[in-house]
C-alpha cells in the first residue's frame, strides 16, 4: 500500500509552518526597529493606535489580541500606561471558552470500558497563553491558511470535518448510525474494501470501546483546559464551524491518531501512512479556522499516551488479539478473492 495524501502531509504542513514563523520574525524584528527609533516615535504611537481602534472587535469585554499587543507595545511610551497594559494582558489571558456554547457534557459522564485511570494519567502540557507570541503566530499561520484555501479544499474539509465517532450513538437505526461507525475506518480505509464494519464486527466494537474511551478522557481534559477557540481571540478568522466544545486538545486529531497507532500495531510497515493520514485529518481542522496547531499537537500526544496506557491493560489485550485475528483473515480472504 502505497501512502495517499489527497490534501496535505505533514511534512507540507510543517514547511508551511515554518514558512509563517519565518515571516512573523521578520515582522517582530522591522516592529522593533521602528519602536526603536525615536525620532519617529510620536507618530508610530499614533499609528499602533490607530491599528488598534480598527481592529478592535468586542470579544468578552472587548479585549482582542490587537488590544493587548498595542497596549504592551505602547507600555514603555506612555507615562501611566502600564498598569492598563497589564489588565490588558489580564483579561486577553481570562478569555476562555464561552460556558454557553458547550454542548458535550454527556461525554464528561460517560463510563470506560476499558481503562479507569485518572485524568492527570494523560495530562498534557499547557497550551500558550492566549497574549503569547506563540498563540499571534499560530493565529497568523491561521489566517494564512484562511486566505489560501480553495473552493475544492473547503468542499473536501468540510466533508472530513463528519468524519468522527460519536460514542453515544450505537443505535443502528439512528439515521447518522452508518456515517457514525463507518467513521471508525477511516484512517486505515486504503488498507482495502474488505476494511469496514460489515466484515469486520469484532473490529468494529473494538473500536468503538477504545474511542468511548478515549473520548471521556480527551474531552475531561479540554474541559480542564477550557481554551477558547482561534476566532474567540482574533475577529478576522472566518470560521467554517463552531464546535460545541472547547479547543484544546483537538478532539479530531486525538481520535485520527488513536486509530493510526492502533492500526500500526497491527501493520507496522504502514505506520508512516496511517500517522500522515491522521496529520491529515488534523490539519484540515486548522484550515476551517477552528484549531490552533498547538491543539493537533496536543491530540497527538494524547493519543501516544493513550495507547500506550491501553497496551498496558488485560482487558483491551486481549480484544485486540481477537481483533487482528479477524483483520488477519479479512485481509487474507480478500487477498484470495482477488485471485
Amino acid at each position: 500500500m502505497e501512502p495517499i495524501y489527497h490534501f496535505a502531509t505533514p511534512q507540507s504542513i510543517e514547511q508551511l509552518k515554518t514558512e509563517q514563523d519565518g515571516k512573523q520574525v521578520k515582522k517582530t524584528q522591522q516592529c522593533q526597529t521602528i519602536c526603536c527609533d525615536k525620532n519617529n516615535e510620536k507618530s508610530n504611537a499614533a499609528k499602533i493606535l490607530s491599528i488598534a481602534l480598527l481592529m478592535i472587535t468586542t470579544i468578552f469585554g472587548g479585549t482582542t489580541i490587537a488590544q493587548a499587543q498595542t497596549a504592551m507595545a505602547n507600555k514603555d511610551n506612555k507615562p501611566g500606561a502600564s498598569n492598563k497594559s497589564d489588565i490588558a494582558y489580564r483579561s486577553l489571558d481570562d478569555i476562555t471558552f464561552p460556558t454557553a456554547e458547550f454542548k458535550r457534557g454527556a461525554y464528561l459522564k460517560m463510563r470506560t470500558v476499558y481503562l479507569q485511570v485518572p485524568v492527570e494519567k494523560f495530562r498534557i502540557k499547557a497550551f500558550p497563553a492566549n497574549s503569547s507570541a506563540e498563540t499571534r503566530a499560530e493565529l497568523d499561520f491561521l489566517l494564512h491558511l484562511q486566505q489560501n484555501r480553495t473552493p475544492e479544499e473547503i468542499d473536501r474539509i468540510k466533508l472530513m470535518a463528519n468524519i468522527y465517532f460519536d460514542p453515544l450513538n450505537t443505535n443502528p437505526t439512528d439515521p447518522d448510525y452508518t456515517r457514525n461507525v463507518n467513521s471508525l475506518f477511516y484512517i486505515g480505509r486504503d488498507l482495502g474494501t474488505w476494511f469496514n464494519p460489515e466484515k469486520l464486527p469484532v473490529t468494529t466494537q473494538v473500536l468503538q470501546n477504545v474511542i468511548q474511551d478515549a473520548t471521556f478522557y480527551f474531552f475531561s481534559l479540554k474541559a480542564d483546559f477550557n481554551r477558547a477557540r482561534p476566532y474567540h481571540l482574533e475577529p478576522r478568522l472566518q470560521n467554517l464551524e463552531a464546535p460545541g466544545h472547547a479547543s484544546y486538545p483537538s478532539g479530531h486529531s486525538s481520535a485520527s491518531h488513536v486509530h493510526a497507532y492502533i492500526l500500526s500495531e497491527i501493520f507496522p510497515e504502514y505506520k508512516d501512512h496511517f500517522m500522515g493520514v491522521a496529520s491529515e485529518m488534523a490539519f484540515s481542522r486548522e484550515t476551517l479556522g477552528v484549531h490552533y496547531p498547538s491543539d493537533s499537537k496536543a491530540g497527538k500526544e494524547f493519543a501516544r499516551r493513550f495507547v500506550g496506557e491501553l497496551m498496558k491493560n488485560r482487558k483491551f489485550r486481549a480484544d485486540f488479539e481477537a481483533m487482528k485475528t479477524e483483520i488477519t483473515r479479512a485481509r487474507f480472504a480478500s487477498q484470495l478473492t482477488r485471485k
